[in-house]
């Protein structure tokens, strides 16, 4: 059986069902190689959906990227496939943020911690955005 990540990201628009984003999250204490091996889950999983999104809508524009976040210990790292200006896929580590798990305020670990958030956040809005410009277009042209 196929392993699923476990969260994602979902848009349905027009009955199709459009995966955005993909986590995986690890226990609090867990081996690197657990870490990479979930790593490499994560990032087939980001190429899957846009392999799937460049048949679903032909040519998204290179600032579409599939978003890939992995929980991995107290870390959070927040990744995004994208194709480049030749159309090849490139998976980019853009953050990462520590966890607190203990009711001390670490200010830096709590603005890091946020800076990622809004950094998934303002992607999550482009990606919806540019994707649903270009399956009205898609529906437009095709009648």
């Amino acid at each position: 059986m196929e392993k699923k990540p476990d969260i994602m990201g979902l848009l349905k628009q027009n009955e199709k069902i459009i995966k955005l984003m993909y986590t995986k999250s690890l226990h609090i204490v867990c081996s690197n190689s657990k870490k990479s091996d979930d790593d490499i889950k994560l990032w087939r999983k980001t190429l899957d959906g846009a392999s799937y999104i460049s048949a679903l809508c032909r040519q998204v524009e290179n600032q579409f990227g599939i978003v890939g976040i992995q929980v991995a210990g107290t870390t959070m790292y927040l990744n995004v496939l994208m194709k480049d200006l030749t159309g090849i896929p490139q998976y980019f580590h853009l953050n990462h943020a520590e966890i607190s798990l203990s009711s001390s305020n670490n200010i830096s670990r709590v603005k890091s911690f946020i800076h990622v958030l809004l950094t998934l956040r303002n992607i999550i809005i482009v990606n919806k955005s540019l994707l649903m410009q270009v399956l009205e277009q898609a529906i437009s042209h095709s009648s």
